[in-house]
């Protein structure tokens, strides 16, 4: 697997766990949608914020712009911002899960899918069709190696994957 792929891949289980929220939206009662948001929440918060968004803000996109003057750095810098858009967005849900103000919480888990959705399908158009263009070989195992040491350096990656797939089977 190299570097592309395993970004990809990545991008393919986020849009696969914003379908399960999609699902799990059209729970009416709200104990039972409190109790299936939980895990989500989790999935989201871990995955994103612990695996993915560190290997394109860290590595991918530094090295991108390393080897480019192609690359446009403000677009780079609004795709990181997004991402920390993300986790105030994501802070807001907990705290409307947290209280259970269902209203709010229905709210903004559908605006955080469809941010994300639309920040995937961008990041696929305009960058991920950029790598290949940019990075040699040596550079494109460089960043898998270095996405795979960050994925060993938390450790549970794996596992976490292995509880969205058991939950996903629950809503799919």
């Amino acid at each position: 697997m190299g570097a592309i792929t395993y970004i990809l891949e990545e991008h393919n289980l986020l849009k696969k766990a914003i379908e399960t929220t999609k699902q799990i939206q059209k729970i009416e009662d709200n104990e039972t949608y409190h109790k299936a948001l939980n895990d989500i929440i989790l999935f989201f918060r871990n995955f994103s914020e612990t695996y993915h968004h560190p290997k394109e803000e860290n590595i991918l996109f530094p090295l991108l712009m390393k080897q480019s003057k192609d690359v446009n750095a403000e677009f780079i810098h609004e795709i990181t911002d997004n991402h920390e858009d993300f986790k105030c967005l994501m802070a807001e849900i907990e705290n409307a899960f947290v209280i259970y103000d269902y209203k709010l919480l229905r709210a903004l888990v559908n605006q955080y899918i469809t941010y994300m959705d639309e920040h995937i399908k961008m990041e696929n158009r305009m960058i991920m069709n950029l790598v290949p263009k940019i990075l040699d070989e040596k550079e494109l195992e460089t960043a898998f190696t270095e996405f795979v040491k960050l994925d060993n350096k938390f450790g549970d990656k794996a596992r976490l994957i292995e509880i969205f797939y058991k939950m996903n089977l629950q809503f799919a």
